[in-house]
């Protein structure tokens, strides 16, 4: 279904138009939103995360939009960002969890101080390399390995195309590894 066919439909009927585009695009809305949180979500939340991606549809659309025929690249928008912001929701919730159930049973041995305190100089020394970089290398950086954000996501936040987000972020990793060498980390084995 196009979206002028949707326009025509709709004009005429809107839950008809609705129930159209719900059967054509049911499957392709549940994979995308099953493959992102299939890792940590119930068949609820799937359910859930597919009920919200064509209620964000009907409630978005506007039949005075210009799609330009291409409303499976709208539909699967709407369905990959719905499905990325219930992933961050439930993993946010599980770490949480986790992270409380770890205080209540156990006390941190002295092996476990000595790592997180490792583990904390680590993050120090590797935000200190990462500023160093300068911008737009260290936003371009932190949002890409901190945020795990994309290029072309990193490129609308700093007003730079994907392809400079890539290349900046290529060098930049070079430069990191080698900022990173110089303070005496082993890149190959993950160590000081």
């Amino acid at each position: 279904m196009t979206d002028n066919e949707y326009r025509t439909l709709f004009e005429k009927s809107p839950s008809a138009a609705q129930n159209a585009l719900f059967e054509e695009y049911i499957n392709y809305v549940y994979s995308i939103v099953f493959n992102k949180l299939r890792s940590c979500a119930s068949a609820e939340d799937i359910e859930e995360c597919v009920s919200d991606v064509f209620s964000a549809v009907f409630l978005s659309y506007d039949s005075k939009q210009n799609i330009n025929g291409d409303l499976k690249g709208y539909i699967g928008r709407i369905a990959s960002n719905k499905a990325i912001n219930m992933f961050r929701s439930l993993t946010a919730k599980s770490r949480q969890t986790d992270y409380i159930e770890e205080l209540e049973t156990q006390l941190p041995s002295d092996d476990a101080v000595a790592e997180n305190a490792e583990q904390s100089e680590l993050q120090d020394i590797m935000i200190k390399c990462i500023r160093s970089l300068g911008e737009p290398e260290a936003s371009i950086m932190i949002h890409k390995y901190y945020y795990n954000m994309r290029s072309n996501e990193i490129g609308k936040k700093l007003s730079l195309p994907a392809a400079t987000v890539r290349v900046k972020c290529s060098r930049a990793l070079k430069k990191l590894k080698e900022l990173l060498s110089a303070e005496g980390f082993d890149l190959k084995e993950g160590r000081l």
